[in-house]
């Protein structure tokens, strides 16, 4: 998996060096995640999502943006939670359509930080259930001002389990502003 994360900065790397005109941009970002888990008859569980990402535009209609975000994800039903949060290392390929309009499209390597299972005021710590890397795929719409103001809208489903012994799966909703410096 660490071979995986060192190829995949390593072709961002190359591919941005590769092209004379590269514009580099960093900046923050925070949103909303409206998450769930597949095959599964709990409901939307709202948390919150912070981090940085660099934008790295390779020329007028592609870009490519590796983030790094701390995610509140996981499920609800009536006074149950099962509360999982990640540092997610999404790294999205932009299509941009018209002026700062783009899609994206790409793959989020994730690794739960923390796992816990909270009935009313008991809260039970549930790691060891819970898969600790998660392999995801987003898509979404994004729009970038000139000024540097983005908006982003996306849709992330792992491929891989997030519970020892079950079906399920994270779904994730994210809603998103950030700033390009």
């Amino acid at each position: 998996m660490k071979k995986l994360l060192l190829a995949s900065v390593m072709m961002l790397m190359a591919t941005a060096f590769s092209f004379g005109q590269t514009n580099i941009k960093f900046g923050p970002k925070i949103g909303l995640n409206l998450s769930n888990m597949t095959n599964s008859d709990m409901r939307v569980k709202p948390g919150i999502v912070a981090g940085a990402f660099s934008n790295v535009r390779l020329n007028d209609y592609l870009g490519i943006q590796p983030e790094i975000l701390f995610s509140m994800q996981g499920t609800k039903k009536n006074d149950y939670k099962l509360k999982m949060n990640y540092l997610n290392i999404p790294i999205m390929l932009k299509a941009y359509m018209w002026k700062g309009l783009n899609l994206e499209l790409g793959p989020q390597f994730g690794f739960r930080t923390k796992a816990s299972s909270e009935e009313g005021d008991i809260s039970i710590n549930v790691k060891d259930q819970t898969k600790v890397f998660d392999f995801a795929i987003g898509v979404g719409l994004a729009y970038e001002t000139e000024m540097g103001l983005t908006a982003g809208f996306r849709y992330l489903i792992s491929a891989t389990k997030a519970i020892d012994h079950e079906k399920n799966k994270n779904s994730v909703f994210q809603l998103s502003v950030g700033w390009m410096f």
